[in-house]
């Protein structure tokens, strides 16, 4: 049997996605895997496994452990579902967590990714020169069930990270007036996590949410339109397509930016 733990720096969505992933892979008694917080690492955890996963590894903590580990005869492995390297200007890396990055993949014996883009920009990066590719399982049942529906209104959603608030602004906010004065109250907004400025439609703001309250909540408001602007950065291209999952799995139509992802 393989025995793999995963460490992770804080709870955000990647963890979850991929919690969700190794819990089905439960099924098969050849694999085991635990999830830890970097903070509670222990060396007996790294004694018990085989394989040791660092969930976006960007700090003097989880590069010494990965040290460490390989030293060890474990195998190591970075997981980045961003290119962590090549942020976005407005919201740079700070250098530390930068280094720190650099130093985990340098000892790492594989670079793991849902993106082919970080795979080749990372593997170079890697001792093991080895890359590893992975997509988001959706089970039938997460879309049997979807049925036509007819709101009151056509119901448009936007749920993204506060910093992309500036995205909606650039390419969508244009386009409200003729939205307003063609339909008027026969559309909505529902912001999750963003709060761009909007006027003359109704509109409703969320605080973010919890990624499994996120899907239950989509599931029961039944939006009509979901909204993904992106721009067509590098960043942007080594992102995944969430938002397309997230969407077409409660039957809502997705309106995308021209570009990749």
């Amino acid at each position: 049997m393989s025995k793999l733990l995963f460490i992770y720096e804080r709870d955000m969505p990647t963890v979850s996605i991929t919690r969700d992933v190794f819990t089905h892979l439960k099924n098969y008694p050849q694999i085991s895997s635990d999830f830890i917080y970097l903070s509670d690492v222990k060396k007996t955890d790294i004694d018990v496994h085989d394989v040791i996963i660092f969930i976006r590894p960007d700090n003097a903590y989880s590069w010494k452990i990965a040290g460490k580990a390989r030293l060890s005869g474990h195998v190591t492995v970075t997981f980045c579902d961003d290119d962590l390297l090549n942020l976005p200007k407005t919201n740079p890396a700070i250098p530390w967590r930068k280094k720190g990055l650099l130093k985990a993949l340098a000892n790492s014996d594989v670079i793991w990714s849902s993106s082919k883009y970080i795979l080749e920009k990372y593997c170079n990066l890697t001792a093991g020169k080895r890359t590893a590719i992975t997509d988001t399982i959706i089970q039938p049942e997460e879309i049997e069930g979807i049925t036509t529906h007819k709101n009151e209104k056509i119901k448009i959603v936007y749920a993204a990270a506060p910093s992309h608030a500036e995205l909606f602004e650039k390419y969508i906010t244009p386009i409200v007036p003729k939205l307003s004065k063609e339909f008027g109250n026969k559309i909505s907004f529902t912001f999750i996590s963003v709060h761009p400025k909007v006027e003359g439609i109704d509109c409703e703001y969320l605080p973010g949410m919890p990624l499994l309250e996120y899907r239950k909540y989509m599931a029961e408001h039944r939006f009509d339109i979901g909204l993904a602007p992106l721009p067509e950065t590098e960043f942007s291209k080594c992102k995944y397509f969430n938002k397309f999952l997230e969407y077409t799995t409660q039957g809502v139509l997705g309106i995308y930016s021209k570009t990749e992802p």
